[in-house]
């Protein structure tokens, strides 16, 4: 497989083991958070988990928005144009639009690439959109679009060790697009939130009380193979939990540290709290 043209997405043939993490990095670099980025404000409520089903883009939305405080920062002169932005799906050209006003969505651990990959691979054409933060998987769709229904809401491939192996292992998550970008926010929101409670695994029994408390998201379970969790919310709280009819982890992440202090009388084996 030679080297190719793509377009404005170049060329990710060429890259070396972890090129595309590290230029994530460094472009989240001269994002930083501006220094009079404030929590106050209202909790998120839940009313996004309505439209997870219906309009998962105008969940996505209504999530950033709510979760994310504004930030009086200048744009980052390489995000992607909107002349780039109409080439992509609905879904990831509506996520670039909303780092345009909540910055924080190019500070994830996994980051999302401000200038997505064109590589080609044994099984087809694909478009890199984000990297895991040591580059040893990426997140791609299939690329170019063939003009058919489903590339307004392609499918997404997690390939392991897309550089280093010669025949990488790809494994076609369960939600389209537009959901998967939600299940990716969510991971982030909870995991990398200003006030965590993080639990050790415990009986799965334990989560019994939570569930009067905590609305499902309406997401197939995230990254199955290393540890499936869904998504949970409550006004002011998101929830990551991986359980199996014996054993749970829970995460929590909230904005504001005394939502977290209802968690407390659950009595969790904590690892972390913040509250």
């Amino acid at each position: 497989m030679g080297i190719k043209e793509a377009g404005p997405f170049g060329d990710g043939m060429s890259a070396h083991a972890g090129d595309a993490a590290l230029e994530a990095w460094t472009a989240a670099s001269r994002t930083p958070p501006a220094p009079g980025t404030s929590l106050e404000g209202s909790p998120l409520s839940v009313d996004w988990v309505d439209h997870v089903d219906t309009d998962p883009v105008r969940a996505l939305e209504m999530l950033i928005l709510g979760w994310y405080p504004a930030e009086d920062a200048p744009p980052d002169p390489d995000a992607p144009t909107d002349d780039v932005l109409a080439l992509l799906p609905p879904a990831l050209a509506a996520f670039h639009r909303l780092a345009r006003v909540r910055p924080a969505l190019y500070r994830f651990c996994h980051p999302m690439l401000l200038h997505p990959r064109h590589v080609t691979r044994r099984d087809g054409e694909r478009l890199v959109f984000a990297v895991e933060n040591q580059g040893c998987r990426d997140w791609t769709i299939p690329w170019p679009p063939q003009g058919s229904p489903a590339d307004t809401d392609p499918p997404v491939w997690l390939t392991e060790d897309p550089h280093g192996d010669d025949d990488p292992e790809t494994i076609l998550e369960a939600e389209p697009l537009s959901r998967f970008l939600l299940q990716f926010t969510l991971d982030q929101a909870s995991g990398i939130a200003p006030f965590n409670a993080w639990t050790y695994v415990m009986p799965t029994e334990r989560l019994e009380p939570l569930w009067n408390s905590l609305r499902p998201v309406p997401l197939s379970p995230y990254m199955p193979t290393y540890g499936g969790h869904l998504f949970y919310a409550a006004p002011g709280l998101l929830a990551s939990i991986s359980a199996d009819e014996n054993e749970a982890v829970a995460v929590f992440g909230a904005r504001h540290r005394e939502t977290l202090a209802p968690l407390k009388d659950y009595d969790f084996p904590w690892s972390r709290f913040d509250a």
